[in-house]
């Protein structure tokens, strides 16, 4: 049996790391039901955009440079790859090379630049719904919430949720859509996870801390409950 004066300890320092507990579990709890209410299509909203299966096949009758010859449009680059698929509505080739990818028309032999128009056509063609851009803009790094690196065109669609779909200034590919909804998930899943920056790592020593603490709150709540019952017991049995 624990004595009276360990129990007022144990109880003490179960009182505090319940406070301190209870703001990430209150977090835990909200963000947990939040992410329960909302469906995850809605949240990915892949709806906005078509899938990548469904881009046009490449009309080899517009084909006029062999893949030899768009290696060679780059090769002080030092290419090593080469793959030939639509872009928009002309067939391109997308070469890769050691300091880069590089795009090369296969009707010119020409290197295709994602130049503001290109990204515009590119936005429009990926888009599903008849919006209107609203306005593009040019970024030197891809922020963080698209799944495209380098240098991008950001496209933004007329609309409610702020719907944003960017545009690799290297090769043109586009990203998964962006809305107001995937940014609330995101940083709500943040906060979930107590992974604060990059929002997807579990294991962050953050996690560790409070699920430490967590589980100290309900040891100790564990052991004043034995306690108490234990005591109650005694009582009963010297009476």
């Amino acid at each position: 049996m624990i004595s009276p004066r360990l129990a007022r300890r144990i109880a003490q320092i179960h009182k505090w790391l319940g406070l301190i507990v209870f703001v990430q579990l209150l977090v835990w709890t909200g963000t947990g039901l939040f992410f329960a209410a909302v469906h995850l299509t809605d949240v990915r909203a892949d709806h906005l955009v078509h899938p990548p299966g469904d881009a046009a096949p490449v009309d080899m009758s517009r084909v006029k440079v062999s893949s030899t010859e768009a290696l060679k449009a780059v090769a002080e680059d030092r290419p090593f790859d080469v793959t030939l698929k639509t872009l928009v509505d002309a067939p391109i080739y997308v070469v890769r090379a050691e300091i880069g990818t590089f795009l090369v028309s296969a009707e010119t032999g020409e290197q295709v630049i994602v130049d503001e128009t290109l990204a515009r056509k590119i936005a429009t063609a990926t888009w599903t719904e008849p919006t209107p851009i609203r306005a593009i803009e040019h970024l030197d790094a891809a922020p963080k919430e698209s799944n495209v690196s380098g240098e991008v065109w950001a496209a933004r669609f007329e609309g409610e949720g702020n719907k944003t779909l960017y545009i690799s200034a290297v090769d043109g590919k586009t990203s998964n859509p962006r809305t107001d909804l995937w940014r609330t998930y995101d940083f709500l899943y943040g906060l979930h996870l107590m992974d604060y920056t990059d929002h997807e790592n579990f294991n962050t020593p953050w996690m560790l801390a409070a699920a430490i603490l967590a589980l100290s709150t309900v040891l100790f709540g564990v052991a004043l409950l034995l306690h108490r019952f234990t005591r109650g017991l005694i009582k009963r049995e010297t009476e």
